[in-house]
């Protein structure tokens, strides 16, 4: 997986969330359904323009508040991508249909984005406020340890590094740990010694 300064979940051939009940409105899934299509075929033109219909027919779809939240993230549209995750925790708040990972995801990618664009701060809030709830998350702990990382303060960062790597089981089955060494987050620290002890042995 390449990475970007932090590690993403977003993923890039899929817009889909891991599950929803049938959606009651056929019209809205069947645009949801053509999205997916779209965007595998990399015509996010189409497929974000499909996703916005379905939410002009559904505005309390998370189904499609997500998709749209995912395609922002995997085109680089990260002040966008932000308050859009935000609605969809919003939306399920109110409804309560995401599932474990998927909630998880979209915590993930609404700090990621804020990350992105410089929000460190907001998105250091995000992931204090998350680990009081999930922590033992391994992205959690890891994009954490980047955005401390990011802003000088290795001591801050090192605990949650090594804590993501000991926690590494919860990550999805479908990605693998990311290599510090090769993040840009901590390229300031790769000749660090106490970097460079705490990730000797991360490697999968």
């Amino acid at each position: 997986m390449k990475l970007s300064r932090f590690a993403i979940l977003t993923a890039i051939l899929s817009l889909a969330v891991s599950a929803f009940p049938a959606d009651k409105n056929e019209k809205v899934e069947k645009k949801l359904s053509r999205a997916e299509v779209a965007f595998q075929h990399q015509d996010f033109y189409n497929a974000e323009k499909l996703i916005r219909d379905a939410i002009k027919d559904d505005p309390s779809s998370i189904e499609a508040h997500s998709m749209l939240a995912n395609l922002l993230s995997a085109t680089r549209r990260y002040s966008q991508a932000a308050p859009e995750y935000g609605r969809v925790l919003e939306l399920d708040a109110q409804q309560k249909l995401l599932s474990p990972a998927d909630k998880r995801r979209a915590i993930d990618g609404q700090a990621v984005s804020y990350a992105e664009i410089g929000q460190l701060d907001r998105a250091k809030s995000l992931y204090l406020a998350a680990l009081k709830d999930d922590p033992d998350y391994a992205m959690y702990n890891y994009n954490l340890a980047c955005v401390y990382a990011e802003q000088h303060d290795l001591n801050s960062a090192l605990p949650y590094l090594k804590k993501s790597w000991e926690k590494r089981n919860t990550i999805p089955a479908d990605m693998k740990f990311p290599d510090p060494r090769q993040d840009s987050s901590f390229s300031a620290y790769r000749d660090d010694p106490k970097f460079q002890e705490t990730v000797r042995n991360m490697v999968q």
